[in-house]
């Protein structure tokens, strides 16, 4: 039956493809059609991506097709749309996907340029999902803000992984600025039909980085092959991004993503994040809070100290422009009355750590934890020595061994970069990995969908499975270990 124009896709409307009954039509592009659709045997929603039908009709496609879908459908990632099934029917080629419901980050882009934490955030998410394709030998061709879907707690998610590849394989597009995928974003060796490898998709993250702090593409022309010969030979206009005022380490980082030759870019996904933590903290800028939907007892005093705060906010809650809440000094009203007098300098030991801090400081210097300490206010459940009970986790191996942390009655977030509780810098360790907390007298661990698993005494927590924890217990986050202790 084959459908190629858009009342003939409309008709899909009400009809079923397998067991997905259409609902109604939600996007479309120059690859595929999507439609939200019913699976009744699970009573939930899925999104039904539907491409061009004239590409069912050439069997090279449909043997491409079937080898590539079933590639990626083994993704399984956080930061990867999962795949539900693929198929064909009545000349309809289809790929049933999870459907999300808070759009795009190209729609997200429409209303406003974003904040640099915010573009940040999104980017290293999109970075985690195709360092997992990578791994895989899975190279997206097609990133853009179109193929990067969020959820509405911010959670993004890549879609489309192959999808340009399967059609290039179909499609005698050898031309300058042909190429399958959307030339805005495009590499410069991919916009030429040279061979593309990570670092391709490397490149084109950083023209969707550019796209989100300044709200527009670096380059853009009339036709495709005005755009790529400008990707080949133009400069990157840094000027939008002084304009808006990126700082000068993420501007650094985003001219070696978008480097003209691929071997002056980062080799890896893994290089860019680090490359982009290190450049948030010499920016004094943090990641936004991640929202474990987990709130502690009670609330702050005051409604200037919920701004921004989520459960667990600690080290990094308050730094950066509108993400955290205004700290107070540690000892208001100490000041001396005396004109010009300098503060008798005394130190702080921090409670997260145990390191001395000068009494002028907000947050600890070796692990950011706010020294004013004010999550001892939720530690509401007490031993029989009317002291709280504590959690203490004691780092075994990797670049912290020897180092332990307390943690009050709050949940507490852990993961490799900044924006989290507490940050374990092991490379196995994923950016969102864990999530710690006290509830009804015990303390739980929970896994966030971390790649690498979360294990405790060698078993592997289920995704969001909450654990009850035992003193003494061995927690593996990735390869990096530690001893689970009560404290009181």
């Amino acid at each position: 039956m084959g459908l190629d124009n858009n009342d003939d896709l409309d008709s899909l409307v009400g009809k079923s493809l397998g067991q997905f009954r259409i609902v109604e039509r939600i996007g479309a592009g120059g690859m595929a059609t999507v439609f939200k659709a019913y699976q009744p045997t699970l009573d939930r929603y899925v999104a039904v991506k539907v491409l061009p039908a004239y590409h069912a009709q050439d069997p090279i496609f449909v043997k491409r097709f079937t080898q590539e879908a079933r590639s990626v459908a083994k993704l399984q990632h956080a930061n990867i749309v999962p795949i539900h099934e693929f198929g064909e029917q009545d000349g309809i080629t289809y790929i049933v996907m999870e459907y999300v419901e808070g759009g795009t980050l190209k729609d997200r882009l429409k209303q406003r340029a974003l904040t640099v934490p915010e573009a940040v955030d999104f980017v290293i998410q999109a970075a985690e999902g195709l360092g997992c394709a990578h791994s895989h030998g899975i190279i997206h061709r097609d990133v853009k803000p179109a193929n990067m879907l969020l959820r509405k707690d911010g959670h993004l998610l890549l879609s489309d992984f192959g999808i340009a590849k399967i059609l290039e394989g179909t499609t005698n597009l050898t031309r300058v600025g042909t190429g399958i995928g959307t030339p805005q974003y495009m590499s410069p060796e991919q916009g030429t039909g040279q061979p593309v490898d990570r670092r391709s998709d490397i490149y084109s993250l950083g023209i969707v980085l550019f796209h989100a702090l300044t709200g527009r593409v670096p380059f853009n022309a009339e036709s495709p092959l005005t755009i790529t010969v400008k990707h080949l030979n133009d400069p990157l206009p840094v000027e939008y991004l002084r304009q808006v005022g990126v700082p000068q380490p993420i501007e650094q980082v985003l001219l070696k993503m978008t480097a003209k030759a691929p071997a002056d870019r980062y080799q890896t996904t893994d290089a860019l994040i680090e490359a982009l933590t290190r450049a948030l903290t010499a920016a004094q800028l943090t990641l936004p809070r991640w929202r474990t939907g987990l709130q502690p007892v009670g609330s702050p005093a005051s409604p200037a100290d919920q701004l921004g705060v989520y459960p667990g906010a600690g080290p990094f809650a308050n730094s950066g422009v509108g993400l955290g809440r205004i700290s107070q000094p540690l000892t208001p009203g100490s000041q001396s009355m005396i004109p010009n007098a300098k503060p008798p300098m005394v130190t702080v030991p921090c409670f997260r750590c145990g390191a001395a801090n000068q009494s002028d400081r907000l947050f600890c210097t070796s692990c950011g934890y706010e020294l004013s300490d004010k999550w001892a206010a939720y530690d509401h459940y007490k031993a029989p020595n009317g002291r709280p009970i504590l959690a203490r986790l004691s780092l075994q191996n990797g670049y912290m061994a020897g180092r332990s942390y307390l943690f009050h009655q709050v949940v507490t977030t852990i993961g490799r970069t900044n924006g989290n509780d507490l940050i374990i810098s092991g490379r196995t360790v994923s950016r969102r990995h864990a999530r710690l907390w006290f509830e009804g007298g015990r303390w739980y661990l929970a896994d966030v969908n971390s790649a690498n698993g979360t294990l405790i005494n060698n078993l592997r927590l289920q995704p969001n499975q909450a654990v009850p924890l035992n003193d003494g217990d061995i927690i593996n986050f990735g390869d990096e270990t530690a001893v689970f202790n009560i404290v009181y």
